[in-house]
């Protein structure tokens, strides 16, 4: 089987799969369940452990400002060629939680981040093989029927950089975000960066440079660009600048 058809037979995850995320940061965006893209990597290459496996190829942790604990896994995806018996390169995936977390009660301790790290991990690498592609891509309609309508709301027509969870395009009744022209705030009521103010960051660490950002947002508590507060974003902005500026 040659790869476009592994990659279409993994494309369209099934709408049991699919369920809305409720509240956070991504409240109205759409979760893909994990266990479906291990029944569909099983279904395209064979049992894991035998014709597919993965291996933890490197691990952090990032103390933040506020208290809490970054995890940051690197993992890495092998797939069996059974014609000569030979495995593929690495295919490389990145997850993060945080061990440590900060609730309305003050920190608290997550006994889950290694596993929901791993999760994200695993779906990241996964993503290169085609798994969940049309949820990613906007290309699934709110029955999941994959008629090329993308939804206003999709998450990954607009977010470059990363993810907090695996997610995509919510169903057309479910919550969606506020314009990119809206002020938005963060689950403890602190505003939110715009759009151009995310794309500043970038722009600050330069054309190939996207790891610099990362390696910053996440000493911060961050997983993704779109999670910056403005009242973090001018010391984030000057840090992105000094690393890039000290190689």
């Amino acid at each position: 089987m040659k790869g476009i058809e592994l990659y279409n037979k993994v494309k369209t995850p099934d709408e049991k799969a699919l369920s809305p995320i409720k509240g956070g940061n991504l409240n109205g965006y759409t979760n893909i369940n994990p266990q479906w893209r291990i029944q569909a990597m099983t279904e395209a290459y064979g049992a894991c452990g035998i014709n597919w496996k993965f291996e933890k190829t490197d691990e952090k942790t990032f103390p933040c400002p506020d208290g809490k604990l970054l995890l940051y896994l690197e993992i890495a995806l092998y797939i069996l060629d059974e014609e000569t018996g030979r495995w593929s390169e690495p295919i490389y995936g990145w997850g993060g939680d945080f061990i440590i977390d900060k609730n309305k009660n003050g920190l608290v301790a997550n006994d889950e981040a290694y596993k929901m790290a791993l999760t994200d991990a695993l779906g990241n690498a996964m993503k290169c093989l085609g798994v969940g592609a049309d949820v990613y891509m906007g290309l699934m309609d709110s029955k999941g029927s994959g008629n090329n309508t993308a939804f206003d709301g999709s998450k990954y027509s607009r977010e470059n950089y990363s993810e907090r969870r695996e997610s995509g395009p919510a169903p057309k009744n479910a919550p969606q975000p506020p314009p990119n022209n809206a002020e938005r705030r963060d689950a403890h009521g602190e505003l939110l960066i715009s759009e151009p103010q995310r794309k500043r960051m970038f722009a600050i660490a330069g054309r190939g440079n996207e790891e610099a950002v990362k390696n910053v947002l996440f000493r911060y508590g961050y997983v993704s660009s779109g999670e910056v507060t403005r009242r973090d974003y001018n010391k984030i902005c000057e840090e992105i600048q000094e690393q890039v500026k000290n190689g």
